[in-house]
């Protein structure tokens, strides 16, 4: 019994700790201010996933962004001339941090473009 317990000892002193990934975690937050709660993923997850979508019309942006543990994740860059959806992936603790620092260029982009349409939309009835 004495052996079995001391093999039992030794075998569970050389197992390697598993630590689960920690992740910024929120969901359709206008600010990455508010997307600033640390949560330990689960064991299944592999991966901190930020998506950040920024649309609206000129004056008034609008922009959600999700922070979330996910098992899988695949980064896109996808948009519109009135929209645009940006999905990032990392895989080391709280790695989602500044995820939301490209809504600055994202909502610029968009300002302008619907800008421009305005006033060669203007330009076009005069």
């Amino acid at each position: 019994m004495a052996t079995y317990r001391s093999l039992l000892l030794v075998a569970a002193l050389c197992m390697d700790t598993v630590y689960s990934l920690r992740c910024y975690t929120c969901a359709a937050q206008n600010s990455n201010a508010n997307c600033m709660t640390a949560t330990n993923c689960s064991a299944t997850d592999n991966y901190c996933m930020t998506s950040v979508v920024a649309g609206g019309i000129v004056g008034f942006p609008s922009i959600r962004i999700t922070k979330a543990c996910v098992h899988n994740c695949t980064s896109t860059n996808d948009g519109t001339i009135i929209t645009s959806s940006n999905v990032t992936c990392c895989s080391t603790d709280l790695c989602n941090y500044s995820g939301g620092a490209s809504i600055r260029s994202s909502c610029a982009a968009i300002i302008l473009a619907l800008g421009s349409v305005l006033i060669i939309l203007k330009s076009s009835v005069l």
